[in-house]
């Protein structure tokens, strides 16, 4: 949608307004204190034609205008100006980050509450995934002669350990050879990409131990499959009641149903553009309860992998170029955290 320059520069004042103070703007606000070089009446003017085009709308008879979706989209696609933390804020989040955790867990927390400080919107965040996640390490463990204990462990953080039946003859040299093998090959692997050609190459390497080796990939498969389903953690839903949007009870209800949906933000945060961030605004999002919502989000990686996504949930009314900002900043230092290995 092509729209002269002026038209831009007073769609950009409306929107910028409208995020400020949540109230319609009007042509005389707009001339008093953008000083566009230009009359009310002109202002006026270029509004009913952006009404015309979809990009603003009336509230009210007699009230100013608000952005519509896709004045938003507009804005955020073609006007918007790039924002960024400030100098004192990167120093909290380094500062945050830089304390030693010893587990993900405690790395996830932090980030939320980090988040939570910097913004007035709800912070949503995917526990990485099991199928994205690198294996670290197998540890097979004789427990007696005729069990083994089995730990599998990934870069995430991420521990499972199960006792599998041995077959008879097995020495503990057996299993620290089985081990051995098993790591040269899966190492620095997500499961996915422990393909069968991978898989023949092991066998190859342990003929003997074919029936053991069934077993173990089997627990992993299954493994795999019971936590398919990645968590997703929230932040910050005392933080977004503040919105102005929110002031009565009706609207309340409707963010707290929304947010329950577990499956449901779940699957916008899988959304996420796996290279830039990504923001969905109303209708965007799919999901007719989230309309009048817009959703910020980025993923964030271990050694290059995608492993989970972090999103700021918000009215329509959101800022976007401040979100945008806050969501670069915070997945690139959680990821930068994450890939140092600060876990073990």
């Amino acid at each position: 949608m092509g729209i002269n320059i002026r038209k831009q520069h007073v769609l950009e004042a409306i929107v910028e307004s409208h995020i400020a103070t949540a109230e319609p703007v009007s042509s005389r606000s707009i001339a008093r204190k953008y000083r566009l070089g230009v009359s009310s009446a002109t202002i006026r003017n270029e509004m009913s034609d952006l009404e015309e085009l979809g990009l603003i709308e009336q509230p009210h008879t007699s009230a100013g205008r608000i952005p519509s979706q896709s004045g938003y989209r507009y804005y955020v696609d073609r006007l918007m100006k790039n924002s960024s933390l400030t100098t004192q804020e990167k120093k909290i989040i380094s500062s945050i980050f830089a304390q030693k955790a010893k587990a993900i867990n405690n790395i996830i927390q932090r980030t939320i509450k980090t988040v939570t400080h910097l913004t007035d919107y709800l912070v949503l965040l995917s526990w990485p995934q099991l199928e994205n996640a690198a294996l670290k390490k197998i540890k097979v463990l004789p427990l007696t002669p005729d069990q083994s204990l089995m730990v599998i462990m990934t870069e995430t953080g991420w521990v499972e350990s199960k006792v599998i039946d041995l077959p008879s003859g097995m020495t503990p040299d057996s299993l620290e050879r089985i081990e051995n093998v098993l790591n040269t090959h899966f190492q620095g692997l997500t499961f996915p990409q422990i393909s069968r050609t991978i898989l023949h190459s092991v066998y190859d390497e342990l003929l003997k131990q074919r029936k053991l080796l069934d077993r173990i990939m089997g627990i992993v498969e299954a493994v795999l499959q019971e936590n398919a389903d990645e968590g997703i953690f929230l932040g910050g839903a005392y933080n977004i009641l503040k919105q102005p949007e929110y002031s009565d009870i009706a609207a309340v209800r409707n963010l707290m149903s929304f947010i329950e949906e577990e499956s449901i933000l779940r699957s916008i945060l899988q959304k996420t553009n796996p290279t830039e961030v990504t923001v969905k605004i109303g209708k965007e999002i799919n999901y007719d309860p989230a309309a009048k919502y817009s959703v910020v989000s980025a993923v964030y990686s271990i050694g290059g992998n995608v492993v989970g996504s972090i999103g700021l949930l918000g009215p329509m009314r959101m800022d976007y170029a401040r979100a945008i900002a806050i969501i670069e900043y915070i997945t690139g230092t959680l990821s930068e955290t994450l890939s140092k290995d600060v876990l073990y």
